[in-house]
């Protein structure tokens, strides 16, 4: 059975086929930050200036093992703007209660940790938004402190119109 990369359930091992400018750009940039083919980045390896661009589309989730907890470190300006309000500092849970989307997302998220490898998705947004955005689109990329053991991801959001323009409530509509 083909998966589809465009259901709102379906993250997909990362593939430039059909993926956006940005997430392409967050994910070579990831790569080009790997010491090894079996190695992922640190946090410490990304340096904010060297992506600039992006910094307001991205965000960092900690995994805290011992209670199999993510927790959002940082999320960035249009990412924020896109949901509707700030996580930072709150856990997946407390932001997303009672959602069976959370049940999802939190599998295929402990799976990327274990897989060390990212994932990719574009639909429909899983979670409530309190914007006018029909579509968006994931990346999700393995960070470990000890660049080894997963505990971090590196994400990226972007959000989308109907006419599948990149989308920042108040800021910017374009293609």
């Amino acid at each position: 059975m083909k998966i589809d990369p465009f259901r709102p359930d379906n993250w997909v091992p990362y593939s430039p086929e059909h993926v956006s400018e940005a997430a392409a750009r967050l994910h070579d940039y990831w790569a080009s930050k790997r010491e090894a083919p079996d190695m992922v980045p640190s946090r410490g390896d990304i340096r904010p200036e060297e992506i600039k661009p992006l910094l307001p589309f991205v965000w960092i989730m900690d995994f805290e093992r011992p209670t199999r907890t993510f927790r959002y470190r940082l999320i960035g300006t249009a990412v924020v703007e896109g949901v509707g309000r700030d996580y930072t500092g709150r856990t997946l849970d407390e932001c997303h209660p009672n959602s069976g989307a959370y049940e999802f997302a939190t599998r295929a998220l402990t799976q990327l940790l274990a897989d060390r490898q990212p994932l990719w998705r574009r639909g429909v947004p899983m979670f409530h938004h309190e914007t006018e955005a029909l579509r968006l689109e994931n990346l999700a990329l393995p960070l470990a402190s000890d660049r080894r053991t997963a505990d971090q991801i590196l994400g990226l959001t972007l959000f989308f119109d109907s006419e599948n323009r990149l989308y920042r409530p108040g800021v910017i509509r374009a293609t």
